[in-house]
């Protein structure tokens, strides 16, 4: 069975053992367990002595990580893939867990999904942007009764600031930085099929923005 929170994928084998055990503990527990789970998502230091005391009492050592990483799969991802709400709340009870439990995660959910996906967007891969290119044919001077070539290129690219940063102007944005390098014939021939291979994967994906 396929599951939105899960990325349209299965759920895995070791969420489904924990479900159980995430039941155990009680619906308040859990609610702030999932505050701790976010706030740790976002990049914040894992409280450990908050954690040992709301899951100490019940369970064992094994059982308390398994706890922690079950909710934490589970809200990140439905932030990831931005599950709706009732859709998460329909999924969990297929999984298992209790009413209680399922509205205490659809909770945290609801009040931590905004500041969990501007962290992931933040912290997310951001390639430098190709401002100009330039580029030469020169004669190998090694190999001139070959008639071979070299091609040199000189790129200016601009590092990708981060969406919630302040830089918006042209003044403020990072500075252009230059590259150069040389390529041969072959080099130049297997880059440029790289980049056509490259390019046509993704198209693939999705519509050119």
């Amino acid at each position: 069975m396929r599951f939105q929170f899960a990325g349209g994928a299965d759920v895995p084998d070791w969420l489904l053992s924990q479900t159980f055990v995430v039941a155990k503990v009680s619906a308040v527990k859990i609610k702030l367990l999932a505050k701790l789970v976010l706030a740790q998502a976002r990049g914040q230091p894992a409280d450990e002595s908050k954690l040992a005391k709301l899951l100490g009492d019940k369970l064992e050592k094994d059982e308390q990580k398994g706890v922690v990483a079950a909710l934490h799969f589970i809200l990140t991802s439905s932030a990831r893939y931005d599950v709706a709400e009732d859709a998460l709340a329909l999924e969990l009870q297929q999984l298992g867990l209790p009413k209680e439990h399922t509205e205490a995660l659809v909770a945290a959910l609801h009040d931590g999904r905004a500041p969990l996906q501007e962290h992931f967007a933040d912290a997310s891969l951001r390639l430098a942007r190709l401002e100009s290119l330039r580029w030469r044919v020169h004669a190998d001077p090694s190999d001139a009764a070959a008639g071979a070539h070299a091609v040199e290129l000189r790129l200016g690219v601009r590092d990708q600031p981060p969406p919630t940063s302040s830089a918006t102007s042209a003044t403020s944005a990072p500075p252009v930085r230059p590259l150069g390098f040389r390529l041969d014939a072959d080099a130049l021939t297997l880059l440029q099929a790289e980049l056509r291979s490259a390019r046509e994967a993704i198209e693939a994906v999705g519509p050119r923005q």
